[in-house]
């Protein structure tokens, strides 16, 4: 079994006496694993993302990255091992250029200006975006904007990248791009968190889930048996994936044995049923 990278241990994060966004989490990520963060919006989820990525420093309790505690002085030295995205690009785009915004991160860890641009473009040819390298953020479009601020933490060549709902507000092209690239990186070796409330999107993002709820992890086990129990996700006012939802009424009629969280499965699951049928006819 691969090695914890990331502990969190009895964390709690308040933004002020009356309002505790975290409360209690203890849970590891190990390297190479795709972690999905699943809950309502206001459930903590963005609060946990940033105390991983040490952002956010624990009221108490600790996240210990890559064994540095992320109150410790040597945790400064490993932040460049960890990128996030956030939720909103136009968080993380703050330069004339697409290029200066990539390259900003190199810059202030102490890269000359040409090696800098240089890998900020091989990194922006990897996402097929280099043709934005001199256009300014502000006039990219929604989509654009997303794939730019990935650029912003993967020019680094960090060990573990955080997504803060990676989906959210992406056209159906977009959207499909992200998955492929999140596959990619983490086939590369790439350790994968995910923050999402977008409960059709997690099985091909990740394998594991935690499930959050009023600032607490309520469950967590593997994608496909958090995403299909109806109960758990009504707790945290979410339901199944559309498809999950329509294969559980044909599996109470007895039409289907079994539940998917995909296209992909519904298609195999029905394949065997039409072709369980015309069998026995």
């Amino acid at each position: 079994m691969q090695e914890a990278i990331i502990e969190v241990e009895g964390v709690n994060y308040k933004y002020s006496a009356n309002l505790e966004a975290v409360r209690g989490i203890s849970f590891k990520v190990r390297k190479g694993e795709r972690i999905g963060i699943l809950g309502p919006n206001g459930a903590g989820k963005s609060t946990l993302a940033m105390l991983l990525a040490g952002l956010f420093l624990p009221s108490s309790g600790d996240v210990r990255v890559f064994g540095a505690s992320t109150r410790s002085k040597e945790f400064e030295r490993l932040r460049s091992k960890i990128g996030i995205v956030f939720q909103d690009p136009e968080d993380q785009l703050f330069n004339n250029t697409v290029i200066e915004d990539v390259s900003y991160s190199l810059r202030n860890l102490g890269l000359d200006k040409e090696s800098a641009n240089k890998r900020s473009v091989e990194t922006l040819e990897m996402l097929g975006i280099s043709h934005l390298k001199g256009r300014s953020p502000y006039r990219l479009s929604y989509g654009e904007k997303k794939r730019v601020s990935v650029a912003t933490a993967l020019v680094s060549s960090p060990e573990v990248l955080i997504l803060d709902e990676p989906t959210a507000n992406l056209d159906l092209k977009s959207r499909r791009g992200l998955v492929q690239l999140v596959s990619l990186l983490n086939k590369q070796g790439m350790t994968l968190i995910v923050s999402t409330h977008d409960v059709e999107a997690l099985p091909e993002l990740v394998e594991r889930v935690l499930i959050m709820e009023s600032g607490k992890v309520i469950s967590e086990g593997p994608v496909k048996s958090i995403i299909t129990n109806e109960q758990l996700l009504d707790k945290a006012s979410l339901e199944p994936p559309a498809i999950s939802r329509l294969f559980m009424r044909l599996k109470e009629r007895g039409l289907v044995d079994e539940i998917p969280t995909s296209l992909e499965d519904a298609f195999l699951i029905l394949e065997k049923a039409l072709s369980n049928k015309s069998g026995s006819s």
